[in-house]
């Protein structure tokens, strides 16, 4: 399993997982009990309870391991935040001037973006790394963009 959390006592034996057909946990849910675990050059090998043999396990082909939000949101930490949670939130440069809000995330060449703008106006694209944002509230998101940027 290749993880998207670095969460590591998530995939410990005995925690429960569920067994998804799409990343966000949509539909039908099959709950898998951990019955052993170990990482693996940058994977966890997992031995669920509901998979005894190649059958089985070739029909989870392709599934996605989910939790439920609320298991996720307990195990975050101080300054942790989960991409999603940020659409909808205010971006302002450093000495506050408002750029818009994040329309969404984007996911490019292996970095987050966020798509930047209000409706009815220019949509921009801001990779969101610590070298353009400088800090992450509840309420909004503070970045330095980068020169020329504003006028795309």
């Amino acid at each position: 399993m290749f993880p998207l959390s670095g969460h590591a006592p998530r995939f410990a034996v005995g925690e429960t997982l569920f067994l998804s057909s799409t990343p966000e946990g949509e539909g039908p849910l099959r709950p898998a009990r951990i019955e052993a675990s170990r990482p693996h050059q940058g994977r966890w090998l997992l031995k669920l309870d509901r998979i005894g043999d190649r059958t089985q396990a070739e029909q989870c082909a392709g599934a996605y391991v989910v939790i439920p939000y609320s298991a996720a949101e307990a195990a975050r930490e101080e300054g942790e935040f989960f991409l999603h949670a940020l659409v909808g939130r205010e971006v302002r440069t450093a000495d506050g001037r408002r750029l818009g809000r994040v329309l969404d995330i984007v996911e490019a060449r292996g970095a987050p973006f966020l798509e930047i703008g209000d409706p009815g106006h220019a949509r921009r694209l801001l990779p969101f790394v610590r070298a353009f944002v400088i800090e992450v509230t509840e309420e909004a998101i503070s970045v330095t963009p980068p020169a020329g940027w504003e006028g795309i």
